[in-house]
């Protein structure tokens, strides 16, 4: 009888800190899951062009490891984006339904019932938004083109009657800019 109380007292706390250990592992599997998925979901209107949303996307396949459903999809998106520059129109409606097939099944391994085709497939994008991104992309491709200007001006090769016209140009575009402004303001 002794050696089975003896016993119990070194095998329990064995198994309590085992089991504590399988629990919080499990647990923290689920939180990474969770993470990537909630970042997906969040960035799925937009696409996963920023540097965040590329470390998310690609963290897939080792947070889901384990649910082959998901890598799957994972890997038919994935295989969908990877396509010519001139076949992204014509393959639009391929590479979003891709995406939410990918999340779908993750919303499935993380038993989440209420998220479907949908509800993945419409996004809440207020308009606002949409024109301060277009705004900011005018003045991203604007700041290119003045770089490109001044490179070509500083070039020695570069005839003068052709800064010129980059220079009207350039006054072309600041006086219809200022134009756009005015009415927008009325």
């Amino acid at each position: 009888m002794e050696w089975i109380n003896l016993a119990a007292l070194v095998i329990i706390p064995i198994l309590a800190v085992i089991i504590a250990q399988y629990l919080q592992d499990r647990s923290e599997k689920r939180k990474d899951k969770m993470r990537v998925f909630s970042h997906l979901m969040s960035y799925r209107s937009f696409g996963y062009v920023d540097q965040y949303s590329v470390n998310v996307f690609n963290s897939v396949p080792i947070v889901f490891y384990d649910d082959k459903e998901v890598i799957e999809k994972y890997n038919a998106y994935l295989k969908s984006l990877n396509i010519k520059p001139e076949d992204v129109q014509v393959k639009t409606k391929e590479i979003e339904d891709n995406k939410t097939k990918m999340l779908e099944a993750m919303a499935k391994s993380l038993k989440y019932k209420n998220v479907n085709w949908e509800l993945i497939q419409n996004p809440y994008v207020p308009n606002g938004l949409l024109a301060q991104i277009s705004a900011e992309n005018t003045y991203k491709q604007g700041q290119l083109e003045i770089a490109k200007l001044f490179t070509n001006m500083t070039n020695p090769q570069t005839p003068m009657e052709e800064v010129r016209e980059y220079g009207a140009e350039i006054e072309r575009r600041l006086e219809e800019t200022k134009k756009e402004k005015k009415t927008g303001e009325q």
